[in-house]
């Protein structure tokens, strides 16, 4: 049997300071990294630090965190390439695939159509100086695509429609909340206190996202149900928004929103017209809703440009007997008419926006907001967009 020689002084001291060195890196990286444990799994990230900590390890990898990504690990394309989705994609089928938290109340939904498009919307993934939303708000995107390696990506977030080969930005973080009091001012939705939310599949076909929500208005507590549908094949959902006062006095408050889009890619509005059933809108204005039940923006470019653009379109639908306010202004804080000049659409924020209001509920009194939101095809012989036909019937 041979017989080794026991290690010398020398290795063992080599073999302790190894040891130690493990040891006191380990204690560094415990002491220096804040561990943010969002729930979901998609993928392990290193962040850069802040407020006390050289660096974040997280689980997930939101919009506006990808400029903080030192090194990270996707998991989320090897989750959908296990499951079987790109085998299946462009083959005749129109199927749903999606990823909720029910806990942080954020996911993603990606309605696969039969001919190799895919429309994809995201909720809840983002963050903006240490705030995000959380629930059933557009928004957002998955680590792939916020992690800015490849900035063209971007165009993945929020809602964006693959066409076969291009990825084309369709609609982007929403700026959703209610207004209050005698100014109307505005309680943005990352402030509302978050109660929990919900996913109800029914097999690949269709989808129900919940969220519940309290907010005050004007000291008054309401309870907001908001609710998305989904149906495979479909390129939209639609989202209804029940309101209920469970004070002890009447409230009284508009119910906003609002979208920024940058219809076509993401970070420009450039080519980005207003557009209603009738033709194209290139001037802030207030659209006539007792004459039209839906508005967008398309990516045409203004008349004469010369310039190529993608010409994705996006619409939005009022649902039901009431009617909102809508308008196209060149920004979320602005609104038309204001000084009396009218103004071209001209600006990086071209904006539309719906508001209901104002209402004044009493104690146990509801009401409801519903509404379609998706992406619009575009007439090969017109050029124009063309809304698709809503079903609302099977919403319960």
């Amino acid at each position: 049997m041979d017989r080794h020689p026991p290690p010398s002084s020398k290795t063992w001291n080599r073999r302790i300071a190894i040891l130690a060195g493990i040891c006191l890196l380990a204690l560094f990286f415990v002491t220096t990294t804040k561990l943010d444990h969002k729930g979901q799994f998609k993928g392990v990230f290193l962040l850069k630090g802040d407020r006390g900590h050289l660096f974040v390890l997280t689980d997930d990898l939101y919009l506006g965190e990808g400029e903080q990504l030192i090194a990270g690990l996707d998991l989320e394309d090897i989750r959908i390439a296990a499951a079987g989705l790109p085998g299946r994609h462009g083959k005749g089928d129109s199927y749903l695939y999606y990823g909720w938290n029910e806990k942080e109340g954020t996911g993603y939904v990606r309605s696969y159509l039969p001919d190799g498009r895919r429309l994809q919307t995201c909720f809840s993934r983002f963050s903006e100086g240490g705030m995000h939303d959380h629930g059933v708000f557009i928004g957002g995107g998955l680590p792939s695509s916020v992690s800015l390696s490849d900035p063209k990506r971007l165009n993945e977030t929020g809602m964006s429609y693959f066409d076969g080969s291009n990825w084309n930005h369709i609609w982007c973080t929403t700026n959703e909340g209610i207004a209050v009091g005698s100014s109307f001012k505005m309680v943005p939705a990352y402030s509302w206190k978050f109660l929990g939310s919900k996913a109800e599949g029914v097999g690949e076909k269709f989808l129900k996202l919940m969220s519940r929500h309290e907010v005050l208005a004007d000291g008054v507590p309401l309870s907001i149900d908001r609710s998305a549908y989904f149906r495979a094949g479909d390129p939209y959902f639609i989202l209804v928004v029940k309101v209920k006062n469970i004070g002890a006095r009447a409230a009284r408050f508009l119910y906003c929103y609002g979208d920024e889009p940058w219809v076509g890619n993401y970070g420009t509005a450039s080519g980005n017209v207003g557009w209603v059933d009738d033709g194209l809108v290139d001037c802030e204005q207030w659209v006539d809703t007792s004459r039209h039940s839906y508005a967008g923006f398309f990516d045409c470019g203004a008349p004469g440009s010369g310039h190529r653009y993608s010409m994705a379109a996006n619409f939005i639908e009022w649902i039901g007997g009431r009617k909102p306010s809508v308008y196209f202004s060149n920004g979320p804080t602005e609104a038309p008419g204001e000084g009396g000049i009218k103004r071209s659409l001209d600006s990086n924020e071209k904006f539309i926006g719906v508001e209901w209001g104002p209402d004044v509920l009493q104690p146990r009194e509801s009401t409801q907001y519903a509404m379609a939101i998706g992406m619009a095809y575009v007439d090969p012989k017109t050029g124009r967009p063309v809304k698709p036909e809503i079903n609302a019937n099977y919403i319960r």
